[in-house]
């Protein structure tokens, strides 16, 4: 298991598609703060500070990790279908379940190595130009190590997910496209069932969807801790035990 992680995790540092999204995501993440200081600029407002910006903005963050969980579901994990790497692979002896969850901790790595860089680039450029500044009054003081741990964390969720569509389509296009339409239509389809069926809007209040909104909540109550931590561990497992199930009876062509 561990030789299977090992040769994952080397092909992610190889994969051009995931130094692609790290390089974009970054240049992204680079002229971002730039239209507002210029804009603030221009129009006389106060800038940012960089504890500031990373309050305001760590929201958006969220499709970041959504684009980036579906880009690389397909081109990293997907791919090797259709060139015959995974065919080789699931030839080679070793048991399937093994296999999936080596490519779902490669995969998980890579996606939370993006999912960190626009919160980590624009507020150390923010800070360069106009300081760090301090937390706002109310904003609790594990803010950043909090927000940080949990980004990763709901990466590695939304992740788990990814990897079970690459089992279930097998094919680049179809796993990006549909990924994409899942993460940002999830959230309106649940909210719209939940109005007629009361269950969907529990379903929804407890899952990643919507509790990942709340990593960038100033402060956030003991109370509500455990279902932050639990919800994505949760997810991981199911989605990763649904992938294993799925990947095993797939004929691998």
């Amino acid at each position: 298991m561990y030789n299977l992680i090992r040769s994952e995790l080397f092909k992610l540092r190889k994969d051009r598609s995931f130094r692609v999204l790290l390089l974009v995501t970054a240049v992204l993440s680079l002229a971002y703060p730039l239209l507002y200081y210029f804009d603030n600029k221009s129009s006389g407002d106060p800038q940012f500070t960089g504890a500031e910006f990373l309050i305001k903005f760590m929201a958006s963050n969220g499709y970041v990790i959504k684009f980036s969980v579906a880009a690389l579901a397909g081109f990293f994990i997907a791919s090797e279908y259709a060139t015959g790497v995974m065919k080789t692979i699931a030839s080679s002896g070793n048991d399937r379940g093994r296999l999936f969850t080596a490519k779902l901790i490669g995969f998980s790595v890579g996606a939370m190595a993006v999912s960190i860089v626009f919160p980590i680039v624009s507020t150390t450029e923010v800070s360069l130009l106009s300081g760090f500044g301090h937390l706002p009054e109310g904003v609790d003081a594990f803010f950043i190590p909090r927000a940080l741990g949990l980004t990763l964390l709901y990466t590695a969720g939304y992740a788990a997910i990814g990897a079970l569509f690459t089992a279930v389509f097998t094919e680049s296009g179809k796993t990006i496209g549909f990924s994409m339409i899942f993460f940002l239509m999830i959230d309106m389809i649940l909210g719209d069932l939940g109005k007629y069926i009361p269950f969907f809007t529990t379903v929804y209040d407890y899952s990643i969807f919507k509790l990942m909104g709340d990593i960038s909540k100033p402060s956030i109550g003991s109370g509500d801790l455990p279902a932050l931590l639990l919800v994505p561990l949760l997810t991981i497992v199911a989605a990763g035990l649904l992938g294993i199930l799925v990947f095993r009876r797939k004929e691998i062509k």
